[in-house]
């Protein structure tokens, strides 16, 4: 048998002499190998559902607009600039990547919406509603009525603006806005539904309309959109998906920028890594506490064999040797705590991970970062969180053993031989 074997059978050997306590000791380990594995899968879990709700709702994960279109969003500056680009193309391009999952074109704008009775400033956004739903969620918020059919000259209101304006489904308003020609467009349109976003400001300026009606109303051509919005099947990816659809795309024109949420939403990236700091302090806490207890197991099991210590001192065994005693039976520990604690976080992981618990109709949805937030006890597959547990778990029972492995190279022979 190698060394490293003799040592770790020596190490088993020595768990055995003080079952009850090693098995205590190992229990502890496990319990906190477990705790760190499904307290840092359910902040994954929670992590991820923020960066989906922040950037599903509205935003989108990925986008391309003009980069001359932030922060100032004039009406002209739209994606592929004065030479335009053919939308066609450029959406069946975007659809061609593998990890995009949807695309969506978009117009903005700015004007007044005027109902029988009074009038109010309104932000105009132009969807193809198939195209949008498919990378948002903002548009199933629909709670009276229903969406703006293409060429049906309906627009889609804010609940709160359309209670302001007092009208409701059916009715007529009055748009004006300022068209890129110079010009004031001016147009009647049916209201076709009311919808609610969940925030605010929106609800009570929003008006949407067919992306060909808003075209119309700008006086745009209908290739020119302000933004393609995207969404991917792994929202963590966005800027290597930017990067490689800004390299595919170049041939288009230089007025093309391809921008990932995480840099259009630098709020919620600090706030995902807000997450991923606490991820640490639990796994550094609890290991802190298992160190202890493991430190605590080896320096009785140290003070209780100072005479087999010393007899192999004497007999000349080397210190390292020693250490490696000690050492090995805080390794057997640690790889037993690992074993036992991916029994018990391995059902809880499967648990929350395919029957998640739902905890909104106790602490309602809320409202964060323009995200609709719902807490959800849900953990998020990865096999870094059990991996890193289990090192830092077995390093942290093998670096809280040094002390007592010290200790007993340390014990004077003539002193534990005579039994003082």
């Amino acid at each position: 048998m190698s060394d490293r074997g003799f040592w770790l059978r020596v190490g088993w050997r020595n768990l055995g002499r003080h079952r009850r306590r090693s098995v205590l000791t190992a229990a502890a380990l496990a319990w906190g190998f477990a705790a760190v594995v499904v307290l840092n899968g359910i902040l994954e879990g929670m992590g991820s559902d923020f960066v989906r709700s922040s950037t599903d709702l509205m935003a989108g994960q990925l986008r391309v607009q003009n980069p001359d279109y932030e922060p100032e969003r004039e009406l002209w500056d739209v994606v592929g600039g004065d030479e335009g680009v053919p939308l066609a193309d450029l959406m069946g391009r975007l659809r061609d990547d593998p990890d995009v999952l949807g695309v969506a074109p978009r117009l903005y704008g700015a004007g007044i919406v005027a109902s029988d009775s009074t009038s109010r400033g309104g932000l105009l956004m132009g969807v193809v509603p198939e195209e949008e739903l498919r990378v948002t969620h903002f548009l199933e918020g629909v709670v009276e009525g229903a969406l703006p059919a293409e060429g049906a000259q309906e627009v889609l209101l804010g609940q709160e603006l359309a209670r302001q304006l007092r009208t409701g489904v059916g009715e007529v308003v009055v748009l004006v806005a300022p068209s890129a020609d110079g010009s004031l467009g001016n147009e009647l349109y049916t209201v076709s539904g009311i919808v609610r976003t969940g925030i605010p400001e929106v609800d009570a300026a929003q008006v949407i309309l067919y992306l060909d009606d808003l075209q119309f109303l700008l006086a745009l051509a209908p290739d020119d959109v302000h933004e393609v919005a995207m969404a991917l099947h792994d929202p963590w990816r966005a800027p290597v998906v930017a990067g490689r659809l800004s390299a595919s795309l170049a041939d288009l024109g230089p007025d093309l920028q391809v921008s990932p949420w995480t840099e259009f939403r630098p709020e919620v990236v600090e706030f995902a890594n807000l997450i991923a700091g606490m991820n640490w302090v639990i796994l550094v806490v609890i290991f802190l506490m298992a160190a202890f207890g493991v430190a605590n197991t080896m320096l009785m099991g140290t003070f209780e064999r100072r005479r087999e210590f010393a007899v192999v001192k004497a007999l000349g065994m080397r210190p390292t040797r020693i250490m490696a005693m000690v050492v090995g039976e805080a390794l057997v520990l640690g790889l037993l705590a690992v074993a036992a604690g991916a029994l018990i976080s391995l059902p809880l992981v499967l648990l929350l991970m395919h029957y998640p618990i739902d905890l909104t109709p106790v602490a309602g949805e809320q409202m964060f970062m323009e995200g609709l937030f719902r807490f959800v006890l849900r953990v998020e597959h990865s096999w870094d969180i059990p991996v890193r547990a289990a090192v830092g778990l077995v390093l942290t029972a093998v670096l809280a053993a040094v002390y007592p492995a010290v200790r007993a190279v340390r014990v004077p022979s003539a002193e534990a031989l005579a039994g003082r």
